[in-house]
């Protein structure tokens, strides 16, 4: 009678240890392939025993972290959870994701704007929200005059909202009707003071019960295929402006329907085991580029928010333009002619700015309470300020509330550190930038600067031979750019003369670089990684094959010292 009850036990015990040493094993050997979880994060680093930190108990916390972020099977046992909240409650615990209706899924911060909950953890009154608007306005006008002595126009596009679009899908909350949609009211006073914009909400609207295909994905907040007739009609309305570069006509084909296995991306950030059901229905078309002989092809500078990068998957670019930097949330540059991304602060930002045609600030609707991200202020004291005169207004300002009750017990350095910050975001508060007026000081000298490298830029062989100088000595492209427009300014010898190009030292360099890149880059590092786990390969090795894979197509393209 007892034999089934011990066999009863042993498999219980088992079972047990399995539990309690196969996610041991696994995180020692990885001995099952990993799925990596989709998403931003900041990996939690090992840290490293000290008596300081073991008496205060800061390295008990930081090493309960770190193993809950690198226990063996974290990945499934993150989608399994996942899983059952979806099933069970219609659930996630991505916060910037809410689910919608049947299966749709919407940004957090869309569905609280649409409900009118959002602007009032932000602003204690209309009013108060309305004036913000208005500065920041106010700021684009001067920019775009400004930029407008130098060829280049600024404009702006409110990217449609899909809680707009679709809200019969959000699911239901209160509404707070009381308060005002920051879009809608910069998209009047964008009209009232002549500023060029297209609100693309408004025309999704009207069109979306006549289109032929979705114009939002059901498990997406991003436009997809309908980013075509966006951008189209955004490239024809700058055409309608007075710049001499063009945009190329596009013809449009019909859209084509395909079924995909790729989840779209709010749905991969959801990390759940398997796929919402009605997502795999994808649409494309041929699109072809009737040339234009009589104008070039423009230079445009993007800045804002992830509406951009549809542009790439579904449209022709580079037939489209001659280049184009997409300026992520004014965070992060990429730039399509080097195929590099980099802080924008590191990069030349004068430079750049003067290189474009176009300016074109774009932003979905919901998140137009930040808009230009800072870039319209930043561009103002680049174009116009001179550092002798930022640092006058400093002194200035310092003397004036060194005083003032706010400032009584900070130090001279703090003081001057929080002054500095005031002025750079509000550079309406220097002489010259104030009022209502185009400001007619100017930023001379960096300008005359900026406009050499944009000459340089232009010259391809010239950008080879100094991007080549620049892996060389360890610098980046800008400074090198920088120290040739100095050379030029100064009368000496361009850098250009006495560089000789070693095509194989350079590969090995830029392949250095590359990897370099990728282990900087928590989302290219865990790609890497997850392509080494699939193919049982080390990392080193995947990421030699992929650094050569990459150098041997811009060989291809004719595009290596870019």
């Amino acid at each position: 009678m007892k034999k089934p009850r011990i066999r009863y036990d042993c498999v219980l015990f088992a079972l047990l240890m399995v539990f309690l040493f196969v996610p041991i094993v696994q995180e020692w050997t990885s001995i099952f392939p990993k799925k990596l979880l989709k998403g931003a994060f900041e990996p939690t680093p090992k840290p490293e025993l000290t008596f300081d930190n073991y008496r205060s108990n800061t390295y008990q916390t930081q090493i309960e972290k770190y193993v809950s972020e690198h226990f063996g099977l974290r990945e499934p046992v993150i989608r399994i959870y996942n899983q059952y909240l979806w099933s069970a409650y219609h659930k996630t615990y991505c916060h910037f994701i809410m689910p919608g209706k049947k299966g749709y899924l919407y940004y957090t911060v869309a569905v609280n704007e649409h409900y009118g909950t959002e602007l009032p953890k932000f602003y204690s009154s209309n009013d108060k929200a309305m004036a913000d608007a208005d500065k920041e306005l106010r700021m684009m006008n001067k920019l775009r005059y400004v930029l407008k002595d130098y060829g280049i126009e600024f404009v702006a596009f409110i990217a449609p909202d899909k809680s707009e679009v679709y809200p019969e899908y959000l699911p239901r909350r209160d509404a707070d009707t009381s308060t005002i949609h920051l879009a809608d009211y910069y998209s009047r006073r964008m009209t009232e003071t002549g500023f060029p914009f297209i609100n693309m909400t408004e025309w999704f609207v009207s069109m979306r019960d006549t289109a032929s295909v979705p114009l939002f994905p059901k498990t997406d907040s991003h436009w997809r295929y309908s980013a075509i007739y966006g951008y189209d009609s955004l490239f024809r309305f700058i055409n309608s402006l007075d710049g001499e570069a063009k945009f190329p006509t596009l013809h449009i084909g019909p859209p084509v329907a395909y079924e995909s296995d790729k989840l779209e991306g709010d749905e991969e950030t959801l990390n759940l085991i398997f796929p919402i059901r009605g997502g795999r229905t994808k649409y494309k078309s041929e699109i072809t580029v009737e040339d234009d002989s009589l104008h070039r092809k423009p230079k445009v500078l993007f800045v804002g928010d992830s509406f951009i990068w549809s542009m790439g998957e579904f449209m022709p670019a580079r037939q489209i333009m001659t280049d184009w930097e997409i300026w992520f949330y004014n965070n992060t540059a990429t730039i399509a002619s080097s195929n590099k991304t980099e802080s924008v602060k590191d990069i030349d930002r004068l430079s750049h700015i003067l290189n474009a045609d176009y300016v074109v600030f774009y932003s979905a609707g919901h998140q137009w309470r930040e808009a230009t991200y800072g870039f319209t202020k930043d561009a103002l004291l680049q174009l116009c300020v001179s550092d002798s005169l930022f640092e006058a207004s400093v002194e200035d300002h310092t003397k004036r509330l060194r005083n003032y009750e706010g400032y009584a017990n900070m130090t001279e350095e703090e003081v001057r550190n929080s002054i500095t910050w005031m002025l750079k975001n509000d550079p309406e508060l220097i002489p010259g930038l104030d009022g209502e007026g185009i400001p007619a000081i100017r930023n001379t000298k960096r300008i005359k600067e900026a406009l050499t490298i944009s000459h340089i830029r232009n010259d391809k062989d010239w950008v080879n031979a100094l991007n080549f100088y620049a892996v060389q000595h360890t610098i980046s492209p800008d400074d090198a750019l920088r120290e040739e427009a100095r050379r030029i300014s100064a009368g000496e010898s361009p850098l250009r003369e006495e560089i000789v190009i070693d095509t194989a030292a350079y590969i090995q360099m830029k392949k250095q670089e590359i990897i370099k890149g990728w282990r900087n880059n928590p989302d290219k590092l865990r790609e890497m990684q997850q392509k080494a786990s699939d193919n049982n390969q080390p990392l080193d090795t995947v990421f030699e094959r992929n650094a050569r894979w990459i150098i041997n197509q811009q060989i291809e393209d004719g595009n290596l010292f870019q």
